[in-house]
């Protein structure tokens, strides 16, 4: 039988009411519960979107909203496992061997609450993938340490969000392992509308007006559309669009704000010729 209840509704049912994020942050009501739903559930959610929808933002904004210590690494970089999920052997002052524990390690067994975000996962060298098969088992976490000879388990409110990037410019990440996959709860993001991006726009500067917001909002729409159709081979990040805005308030005109802060991203031969062309039938 179909439960027509809202999650609002149900929460009465619940011994858990997800947290409100910031005001900075705009995502819908409903994809932002679920997250704090997932991390409740001792699950570990997958942000899958295109580059610069927010990811990064989103996973922040769940640490602080939950109350949790935050850490971030670049699974990307990861060509060094054990350097960056253990640490390191050195020689002290008095000639003996010391442990020293990397950032990654002492936030795994932290023993407060914790949130590690592990951004590109999809760009994770192979090199890296047996660490993170037993870091992320949900049954039995743990970091073997091969020198010692210990095997540390993860602290019992560390939790993971990971992130990964989908679209043109990025075809050349790897399909993880169904193993790897299982252990996430894969959370599609996308771009926000262009209404949505007017209003954050003039949430963040308030003195744009309102036809400036709509209008670079609507730039940043086609442009992405392009790199969806494959016409471009860069998008444009919310943070791109915000960071073109504030100079707004400053006294350039939009026109001059397009052309210095938002076409300078097309640097490959021929792009940014398209990319004007596209943004002048507005």
């Amino acid at each position: 039988m179909k439960n027509n209840m809202s999650v609002a509704e149900q929460a009465t049912l619940f011994p858990f009411t997800p947290p409100k994020h910031s005001d900075s942050l705009c995502i819908p009501v409903q994809t932002w519960e679920f997250l704090c739903h997932t991390l409740y559930l001792k699950r570990y959610p997958f942000l899958l979107g295109p580059k610069g929808c927010g990811k990064s933002s989103i996973a922040k904004e769940l640490a602080d909203a939950m109350g949790m210590e935050y850490f971030a690494f670049d699974m990307g970089q990861a060509f060094k496992p054990k350097k960056m999920f253990v640490g390191g052997l050195i020689i002290g002052d008095d000639g003996k061997t010391k442990a020293v524990r990397s950032e990654f390690f002492k936030a795994f067994v932290s023993t407060k609450p914790t949130l590690i975000f592990l951004d590109e996962l999809t760009r994770t060298p192979m090199v890296a993938a047996n660490f993170l098969m037993t870091i992320l088992d949900r049954q039995q976490s743990y970091i073997y340490d091969e020198d010692s000879g210990k095997r540390y388990n993860k602290g019992e409110n560390v939790r993971f969000v990971a992130a990964g990037n989908v679209g043109f410019a990025y075809v050349s990440t790897q399909r993880l392992d169904t193993a790897f996959e299982d252990r996430f709860i894969k959370v599609r993001l996308n771009y926000l509308t262009a209404e949505e991006e007017a209003a954050l726009i003039r949430a963040r500067f308030p003195k744009v007006s309102r036809d400036a917001a709509t209008q670079l909002a609507k730039v940043a729409e086609v442009l992405r559309l392009a790199e969806q159709k494959e016409t471009l081979s860069v998008s444009l990040s919310t943070r791109q669009v915000l960071d073109a805005a504030a100079y707004i308030p400053l006294g350039y005109r939009l026109d001059e704000v397009i052309e210095r802060v938002i076409l300078t991203n097309y640097v490959i031969t021929g792009e940014e010729t398209v990319a004007r062309s596209l943004i002048q039938t507005l």
